[in-house]
């Protein structure tokens, strides 16, 4: 059938022919590159998912980090307070041993000053108590039956004796 074809017709259906090839060519080309750079991107693309996702567990660690560094300040003034505290405990049971020792100082010579005069007014107390008694019996003995019967004997006793 191309024989028929007059020759610059025949030469333009061969150069079509060849354009033809040439382009089917170029497109299984451009598909392959095709095929490829959308690989390419489901592999960008997952990568990108994968920062995406390390990205988020890096923001926790970035956030666990500033809250421990805020901890390990808070940690630091502790433990000023702490050794400050410390510090003024030391001082105090310096004082106490110190009042301890003036207070002990202050019994000795207590003791030591004048020892009587507790022991007197303790005697003195004791006999005020031990007459206060002695009252008391009397007033109950007075009070008995037998106290009041027996009054008249005693008078006698007293008048002869």
């Amino acid at each position: 059938m191309t024989d028929e074809l007059p020759g610059a017709v025949r030469a333009e259906l061969t150069r079509l022919r060849a354009e033809r090839v040439a382009f089917t060519e170029e497109r299984e080309r451009l598909r392959t590159e095709l095929r490829e750079s959308e690989l390419q991107v489901r592999e960008l693309t997952g990568h990108r998912d994968r920062l995406v996702k390390d990205l988020d567990k890096l923001s926790g660690v970035i956030e666990r980090a500033e809250q421990a560094e805020a901890l390990a300040g808070d940690v630091l003034v502790a433990r000023a307070e702490r050794d400050a505290l410390r510090t003024e405990l030391a001082e105090t049971r310096t004082e106490r041993d110190r009042l301890r020792l003036r207070l002990l100082d202050a019994e000795l010579q207590l003791s030591s000053a004048t020892p009587e005069a507790p022991v007197a007014e303790t005697g003195t107390v004791a006999a005020e108590q031990r007459a206060a008694e002695l009252a008391r019996e009397l007033e109950a003995t007075r009070a008995t039956v037998s106290w009041r019967v027996t009054a008249p004997l005693r008078a006698v006793r007293k008048r002869t004796s």
